[in-house]
């Protein structure tokens, strides 16, 4: 099937390892230019080396989607290689848990401004160009555990913050014919996941509320990502997918 995105520029945050990753290797696949966006520029040139290999086209970026001017100018960098951004996956993010009574400001700070601050900086810095060419997809990655969870209250808000960003952004983008959409992943089997010494515990606790008695892969999320960028999907915006294997609990 044809998603209608061959030649469209892809900008990935986080891309530099796990979903990010797959779905930079998957978008190129499909025909996209890919700007491979991790804050370990080792990591993204990894990456991006593989896109080429395959034969696909990519470019590395560097810097931290929580800061203003390393958005600004990762941006700038694209659009002076390519011209433009058709597709925006705000999917960088990270956790930093503890009970509420230990939370330091500065963990609270670091987590809403990497989960949350990030997407609204990105988002910002491609609007123009996407408002001028009547033409935009942005997929925002928020969590299942937006519903909330223990010991994550600084996670936990800013991906719940995330839906009402999207939403928000959907409302006023609209009318530009750019939508907005989010995906809720549960658990996926990536490599940060998988070193967590909790993780078989966790794992087996969301398998027992899963519909779906397998753990998800990387491609899982991706393939949410495909349908959210594709020419088919046009008409769908300030939505929400849930890729838990039916978990919700």
């Amino acid at each position: 099937m044809d998603l209608g995105i061959k030649d469209q520029v892809a900008v990935i945050t986080g891309a530099g390892r796990g979903i990010g990753a797959q779905a930079a290797l998957t978008f190129a696949a499909e025909g996209c230019k890919v700007a491979v966006w991790d804050k370990d520029l080792d990591k993204a040139q990894e990456v991006t080396e593989k896109v080429r290999a395959a034969g696909g086209q990519a470019m590395a970026l560097s810097g931290s989607v929580g800061i203003r001017a390393d958005v600004e100018a990762s941006v700038q960098q694209v659009l002076s290689a390519w011209g433009t951004v058709h597709i925006l996956i705000n999917n960088a993010g990270f956790g930093d848990d503890a009970p509420l009574v230990d939370m330091t400001d500065e963990q609270w700070d670091r987590v809403i401004n990497g989960n949350l601050t990030g997407p609204f900086y990105c988002a910002r810095a491609v609007a123009p160009t996407m408002i001028r060419q009547r033409y935009g997809r942005i997929i925002n990655i928020s969590s299942r555990t937006h519903q909330g969870e223990a010991q994550k209250v600084n996670y936990c808000a800013a991906k719940a913050g995330v839906l009402g960003l999207s939403r928000a952004l959907a409302v006023e983008l609209g009318p530009h014919e750019i939508t907005v959409n989010t995906i809720a992943p549960g658990i996926v089997r990536t490599e940060r996941v998988l070193a967590q010494a909790v993780y078989e515990g966790l794992n087996q606790r969301a398998q027992e509320r899963q519909l779906v008695k397998r753990s998800a892969e990387p491609s899982d999320i991706v393939n949410g990502m495909l349908f959210y960028a594709s020419a088919t999907s046009g008409f769908i915006t300030g939505d929400l997918l849930y890729a838990t294997g039916g978990r919700l609990s």
